[in-house]
């Protein structure tokens, strides 16, 4: 997720959080609407959200539905288990590299994570909201 996006620009992590991981998304059934990249996952995998720099919210997975055709400018929609969205502090580059130490930064790219080491980051989580 981007800042610069319209519809998250000059929004805070908080509010990001509340609005929509803890309110929208799971109201809508899960359903995030994309515009290019969709996602090759198998159902359940754990999908870490970030934004500005930092990992602020988490869901699983359940399919990607590549539309035909664009719809609305998106070309797909990401469905994820409306029951699974939690928040949580936000972490940087720095805490999610004390489980993950290969992991190259942040941005816009999508980065597989050794599941393995999951329990060791859910288990630093603090102030968990589902």
């Amino acid at each position: 997720m981007s800042d610069r996006i319209a519809g998250f620009r000059g929004l805070s992590i908080e509010v990001v959080q509340e609005r929509y991981f803890l309110g929208k998304l799971p109201s809508q059934g899960g359903r995030w609407r994309y515009r290019s990249a969709g996602l090759k996952a198998p159902p359940g995998t754990v999908v870490l959200f970030q934004f500005k720099a930092r990992v602020i919210a988490s869901a699983a997975f359940v399919r990607d539905e590549k539309f035909e055709r664009p719809v609305r400018g998106c070309d797909g929609v990401l469905r994820f288990d409306p029951a699974s969205f939690r928040t949580f502090d936000p972490l940087d580059v720095d805490a999610m590299r004390a489980v993950w130490p290969r992991l190259r930064g942040f941005g816009h790219v999508k980065q597989f994570l050794n599941p393995g080491m999951y329990p060791l980051f859910n288990r630093s989580l603090k102030n968990v909201r589902p």
